[in-house]
């Protein structure tokens, strides 16, 4: 464990590296994003083939899949499952409104209500798996991240609905507190010697009603991963690499809290835990500010 401390700010330097070309960058907050671009392998014939496939998907090489979203993935739609297009991203967590099922992710991973989400659903297949229904109105600032998408019940019924992050033990339930907390992720970003398809964790020291930042590690791919404490309660997304944030400042990465997300999917609207059972919350009643002052 020590030795792979040791090597956090060097992973964290070649991070940087990656999202001087492929993060979107904020002049105003000093924040960059962690998507990649949509495969150019994907090309606009090719969508259109997976969406017209509809609930069945379209079957890749395993290989040309892997390259895209590499490490273990859960079958079906996943929380924690490698989304494709329209941006290379992660999602988060599973919500549900009693009838239908829904997918999180960053709102920078979409471009706009109506979008076709597209994500891996097993080891060989992409498939259409919804439409974006809901997001922030923000293209990406901070505490202000977020975009839901509705799944489409012949893919939810196919290929199953998995709300358990792959090896984290979550979500069961919501933070709403604002302590120092331990937090982990499993994303879909990858780089220089970074593993591929990884649990990765930190600790959270900023706690806004809409968002927290934590110190920790990223890479390309890992936008909208979700973010868990040790316990395994829903923190919220992750979104930003911090290079100056006031307020966030000097954590090293900021995402959603779990509480404004449930402002922004509205009342109905549940978060799915591991074990099917449903929790939702009010907003944070605390705030940190920043540990700089």
């Amino acid at each position: 464990m020590s030795s792979r401390i040791r090597f956090i700010p060097a992973l964290l330097a070649i991070a940087a590296l990656f999202l001087v070309v492929s993060g979107k960058s904020s002049a105003a907050t000093g924040a960059r994003t962690l998507p990649r671009p949509a495969p150019a392998w994907l090309t606009p014939q090719l969508k259109q083939q997976v969406i017209d496939a509809g609930a069945k998907g379209k079957q890749l090489p395993m290989d040309t899949l892997n390259t895209e979203c590499p490490g273990f993935a859960q079958a079906g739609v996943s929380a924690a499952g490698c989304i494709v297009a329209p941006a290379g991203c992660t999602a988060n967590f599973i919500f549900s409104d009693g009838t239908s099922y829904y997918i999180g992710t960053a709102r920078h991973c979409v471009n706009k209500v109506g979008d076709h989400l597209i994500m891996q659903v097993d080891t060989t297949t992409l498939a259409d798996v919804g439409t974006v229904v809901k997001m922030t109105s923000g293209e990406g600032e901070p505490g202000n991240d977020f975009s839901l998408t509705k799944i489409d019940p012949a893919v939810a019924q196919k290929w199953g609905v998995n709300p358990a992050v792959p090896l984290a033990g979550g979500p069961k339930g919501a933070y709403t507190a604002c302590d120092p907390q331990p937090v982990e992720y499993y994303g879909h970003g990858y780089g220089v010697a970074v593993g591929q398809g990884k649990l990765e964790g930190g600790l959270a020291a900023v706690w806004h009603p809409d968002g927290f930042g934590w110190e920790g590690f990223g890479a390309p791919g890992d936008s909208g991963s979700a973010v868990l404490l040790a316990d395994g309660r829903a923190a919220g997304d992750l979104t930003h690499l911090i290079v100056y944030v006031p307020g966030y400042s000097p954590m090293d990465f900021a995402g959603t809290r779990i509480t404004k997300i449930f402002s922004v999917i509205g009342s109905g609207i549940k978060l799915v835990n591991a074990d099917g059972s449903t929790t939702t919350t009010g907003p944070a009643t605390c705030d940190t500010g920043s540990p700089t002052g």
